[in-house]
């Protein structure tokens, strides 16, 4: 009963709910269609995110309603699959202190896998967004702490894969992506471009779990309005595992070394170990408990820091209530550590509490209220207004109601 129930609940890596459905879909032809609209209102108190410690700004509430049509198609070839998602959503703000602009956005993804001589496989992934997005909503990290403003992402991605035999592979990960985002005025200009070349050996513990070892090659550049290119050289190698249930990641495990080498900016060369790891399980019939474990260097967009380490730990309980009903709760804890040329370690560090009830109306027909808490500190202070003010001091509240109604 759960199964179908919390398919409801988003989990594992954001490709993986791109693709989650927890129905049949229709029918036509060879093709599998899941429509579905949505629609949210999100009560946000900060969308700004502006600093709490300041004495002449004060953040800038506002509900934000957003209306999502959605629409996937999944055509399944014997052992080969082609799936891709258009999702465009418009997005409008009632507070009176602002107007947005740009308010429809378009979300566009795209997934296949082929088998060729059963030695080779072939997988291919890109994934399309513009419109305007908060920052809150990247799933890169910058270090950048203002709100809204004009988002743009393309992130292509190529998976080559060779089996020497009934355990052993090798495979080859080119990708590319790049992102930019420019403010409401016009005054912040931001791009960044990220090459990478992975190369894995794999070995298959089991049908469902696979160990690799792993070497990436990444050439990044990273583009501010006024500021001088960052350019950045990274290699890193290290061990991974991963455990796959019905084509769903549900554990996902990684470690290794990782240097980055820095032209153009100031401040330090990284080189360190990294960690990123996930995992999810079904503890009962009726409980899901999720984590996750990340440690892994970003670059700044600070002109003294060429990048800071992000250490986060997050975990996520998923509880059924009843027959149609589950409730979560979750919690994450982030210490951003950045690398000045000179001068104190700025740290930042941010708490952020979840918890939100769904219900399954129909089959085609279900809700969701969650209400997110975050709050987060730096040890570095600012004399404004002749007070010492943290100007790091983000506080942010946000209540959400949704609506989703289809073939999901």
């Amino acid at each position: 009963m759960l199964g179908a129930l919390l398919a409801a609940v988003p989990a594992g890596t954001a490709q993986a709910q791109t693709y989650q459905t927890i129905n049949q879909g229709l029918t036509f032809g060879h093709f599998l269609v899941y429509p579905s609209v949505s629609f949210e209102y999100t009560q946000d108190s900060n969308i700004f995110f502006t600093s709490a410690d300041e004495p002449s700004t004060r953040p800038t509430s506002s509900g934000i309603a957003v209306v999502r049509p959605r629409i996937l198609v999944d055509l399944p070839l014997r052992d080969n699959r082609i799936r891709w998602a258009y999702s465009p959503f418009y997005r409008d703000y009632t507070s009176r202190n602002f107007t947005g602009s740009n308010r429809l956005n378009h979300l566009f993804d795209l997934e296949g896998r082929f088998r060729e001589h059963r030695a080779i496989t072939l997988g291919l992934r890109d994934h399309f967004v513009r419109g305007t997005i908060s920052l809150q909503e990247q799933t890169a990290g910058n270090g950048l702490s203002f709100g809204l403003g004009s988002y743009s992402a393309h992130n292509p991605a190529l998976e080559i894969g060779v089996n020497l035999g009934a355990r052993q592979g090798i495979s080859l990960l080119p990708s590319y992506s790049r992102s930019s985002f420019s403010g409401i005025s016009n005054s912040i200009q931001y791009s960044y471009t990220a090459r990478k070349l992975e190369g894995r050996y794999n070995y298959r513990l089991s049908e469902a779990a696979t160990f690799y070892g792993y070497y990436n090659l990444d050439s990044d550049t990273q583009t501010q309005l006024d500021i001088q290119d960052l350019r950045i050289r990274s290699r890193s190698s290290g061990l991974g595992l991963t455990r796959t249930v019905n084509e769903a990641v549900v554990t996902q495990v990684s470690a290794g070394y990782q240097t980055m080498e820095f032209e153009g900016g100031m401040g330090r060369n990284f080189s360190g170990p990294v960690v990123d790891a996930g995992a999810s399980w079904l503890v009962s019939d009726g409980t899901r408990v999720e984590f996750g474990i990340v440690r892994r260097p970003y670059s700044s967009v600070y002109t003294d820091n060429n990048y800071y380490v992000d250490n986060e730990v997050r975990g996520r309980l998923t509880f059924q209530i009843g027959a149609s009903t589950y409730a979560d709760v979750a919690a994450a804890a982030l210490r951003n550590v950045y690398a000045p040329q000179s001068g104190p370690r700025r740290q930042d560090r941010l708490i952020r509490l979840e918890i939100g009830i769904g219900h399954q109306f129909l089959r085609t027909l279900r809700g969701y209220i969650g209400a997110t808490s975050e709050n987060r500190r730096s040890n570095v202070e600012q004399v404004i207004g002749g007070e010492d003010v943290d100007p790091f001091h983000i506080h942010v509240n946000r209540l959400l109601f949704r609506l989703e109604a289809g073939w999901m």
